[in-house]
């Protein structure tokens, strides 16, 4: 067996990468809290860096902007993005349901849509949001489907179609209601309820006996 030698670790590696997460959690508290039209000096203060630190990581604070929805995105599409391969898709559907309704509920995702729609006259922001966010969300979930849909465990002829109908029978009225209600409620017996309710309407439909 050959040995495998580690390359070696750059000088002040793990201090970047601890500082690009603290710059990214910051942007996101203070896009959310204070609006798009922030300064990246007020990134700066929150995160705890200089502002000549965020510019060495991202080039604007539109970069930025679109680093903190990947990042969300990350975090929400993992039951999709690293389960194991032979994990029923029953049950990564339901793990996957009750982490985007986790997202929904979130107050501050309520007032991130409010962020995007308030300064989306005359910008880019509103066709940013979408592509980083939810329509990566709905390719990660599309090329799930797909891949199910090719072993046989799925019967998914179009699956961005079938990734819709999925997060649009768990999202129904609840976005709408975070908008125009204020923060929703639902305890993780709601969410998983929700979530299973998803599941077993969508592989009725979708199911590979179908």
């Amino acid at each position: 067996m050959t040995d495998t030698i580690a390359a070696p670790r750059r000088a002040g590696r793990p201090l970047d990468l601890a500082k690009r997460e603290a710059i990214l959690s910051a942007a996101e508290t203070v896009f959310m809290d204070e609006g798009y039209g922030v300064s990246m000096d007020r990134v700066a203060e929150v995160a705890g860096v200089s502002k000549q630190t965020i510019y060495k990581h991202f080039e604007s604070k539109e970069a930025l902007f679109d680093a903190t929805i990947r990042r969300r995105v990350d975090l929400v599409t993992q039951p999709i993005t690293a389960v194991p391969p032979d994990t029923p898709p029953e049950m990564v559907l339901r793990a996957q349901g009750e982490r985007f309704l986790e997202m929904v509920i979130r107050p501050r995702y309520s007032c991130l849509l409010r962020v995007v729609m308030t300064v989306q006259g005359g910008t880019d922001i509103g066709r940013h949001f979408y592509e980083e966010g939810p329509r990566t969300s709905l390719r990660r979930l599309a090329d799930y489907l797909s891949r199910q849909h090719e072993r046989g465990r799925l019967r998914v002829p179009d699956p961005l179609l079938a990734a819709e109908h999925f997060f649009g029978l768990l999202n129904g009225h609840l976005q709408m209601r975070s908008l125009l209600s204020g923060p929703l409620e639902l305890s993780p017996d709601e969410m998983e309820a929700r979530a299973t309710a998803a599941v077993r309407v969508f592989m009725a439909a979708y199911g590979p006996e179908n």
